[in-house]
């Protein structure tokens, strides 16, 4: 038994791609293409660099995910062959994730976390892969996993006090690859950005973070300039995500499945809120007024007037937003033993990360630890913010996984040292 816990903790990676292969056969996966943004827009990616950087590319989502995906589709392109983009894209999504184990566990080495806790991580990883789960898709999300590790990986350096100079720009790339990745986290990015910056660093230190900065502005002016869809779609998602958000959990609050369209599984909420779309929609036309606008301020009046209903959305979705569901597993033909069994086996697991993490933030305030407690706060705190005022889906909370992995070891690791200082 000592000899298989030594080989878990000393090879997470390993045990982390041996995982990738096994659940690459498994029945239950996400959409191949997710929504197939991706899938297209890096198509036109390559099709834009072969015309010698002439053409549109259409950038619904985060503009960096589809150079995360050149180079696996770039490999097979000439074959046009979906299955190829498929499995090429699999493939690179899950060195992606291996990648991400590394970091996150060369963060625990560094931060001297004690074997237990490494153990536990990689355990409670490997019961509930949701990581590999969003890498057997084109859907961007092991990339996001990615970002956020290396974010950990170089915030550990930092707290650690063994950061080089340089390790700043790669801070800096982290924070530009979660934003080029989950635009939605821009709000955070920056926060993080001024903080970084207030904080008693050497000067070199900070001009070298300041140059990895820069590049946010620049990626936002090429993507705009590269970016075919016209503002209006934009507008268009923005505020039916704004108006959706105002009816989620809003008559049927225990409905926690992902509503994408007008199917069997359609909740009353998700219809109500089309419907309400067609009056505002209605209502601009014949009025002439901006629709933006209008939506922004009729969501504005129904969270003044409906107070107790929107607390009771909010706290809802703390937990909806943290918790999986698995669609294709619900729309399944298997029985409803299966189908809850599975998902209360899951969502115990992912609880123990959410409520030790709560419990990791209490000590870090306890203990003091600032630039631990700070920047953690900030990202879990957006995260939550995003979802409780636009659409809330789990995936917008997925960037977030490395963080509760860190809590929990750290959790684990201060615990232990504080039962050996008892015994003292």
């Amino acid at each position: 038994m000592k000899r298989l816990i030594d080989f878990t903790i000393k090879n997470p990676v390993l045990i982390t791609a041996l995982l990738c292969v096994v659940f690459y056969f498994l029945p239950f996966k996400p959409k191949p293409f997710g929504d197939g943004q991706f899938h297209t827009g890096t198509q036109q990616l390559i099709e834009f660099i072969a015309n010698g950087f002439q053409g549109n590319i259409n950038i619904d989502k985060g503009f960096l995910t589809l150079f995360c995906y050149l180079i696996p589709y770039a490999i097979v392109y000439a074959f046009h062959d979906d299955r190829l983009f498929f499995l090429s894209g699999v493939i690179f999504s899950c060195i992606f994730v291996c990648l991400s184990v590394f970091y996150l566990f060369k963060a625990f080495t560094i931060l001297h976390f004690t074997d237990k806790a490494k153990l536990y991580v990689i355990v409670l990883m490997s019961l509930f892969p949701i990581h590999i789960y969003y890498a057997m898709g084109i859907i961007g999300e092991a990339f996001g996993f990615f970002a956020s590790s290396m974010l950990i990986y170089f915030w550990a350096k930092h707290y650690a006090g063994v950061a080089q100079k340089a390790d700043y720009f790669r801070l800096a790339l982290s924070l530009v690859l979660l934003y080029g990745i989950k635009p939605n986290m821009l709000p955070f990015v920056f926060v993080m950005t001024l903080y970084v910056l207030i904080l008693k660093l050497p000067k070199a230190s900070k001009v070298y973070f300041a140059m990895g900065m820069a590049l946010v502005p620049i990626f936002i002016l090429v993507e705009r300039s590269l970016d075919n869809s016209n503002f209006e779609f934009k507008n268009r998602v923005f505020r039916q995500q704004l108006l959706w958000s105002r009816y989620e959990l809003r008559d049927e609050p225990l409905n926690w499945m992902p509503q994408h369209g007008q199917d069997k599984f359609a909740s009353n909420d998700y219809l109500n809120n089309l419907k309400k779309r067609r009056e505002l929609d209605s209502i601009c036309t014949a009025n002439k007024y901006d629709k933006t606008a209008y939506y922004v301020q009729w969501v504005k009046n129904d969270i003044l007037t409906n107070p107790g209903l929107t607390l009771r959305q909010y706290s809802l979705k703390f937990f909806q937003a943290q918790s999986f569901i698995i669609s294709p597993l619900m729309k399944s033909d298997n029985s409803k033993t299966i189908k809850y069994g599975m998902h209360i086996y899951i969502n115990l697991i992912n609880y123990i990360l959410v409520i030790v993490g709560l419990l990791a933030m209490v000590i870090l305030l306890r203990r003091k630890e600032y630039q631990l407690f700070l920047p953690f706060l900030f990202f879990w705190g957006w995260g939550l913010l995003y979802v409780f005022v636009f659409h809330s889906e789990q995936r917008y909370m997925f960037p977030l996984r490395p963080v509760l992995l860190f809590l929990l070891a750290y959790w684990i690791s201060t615990r232990n040292h504080s039962q050996r200082q008892a015994l003292l």
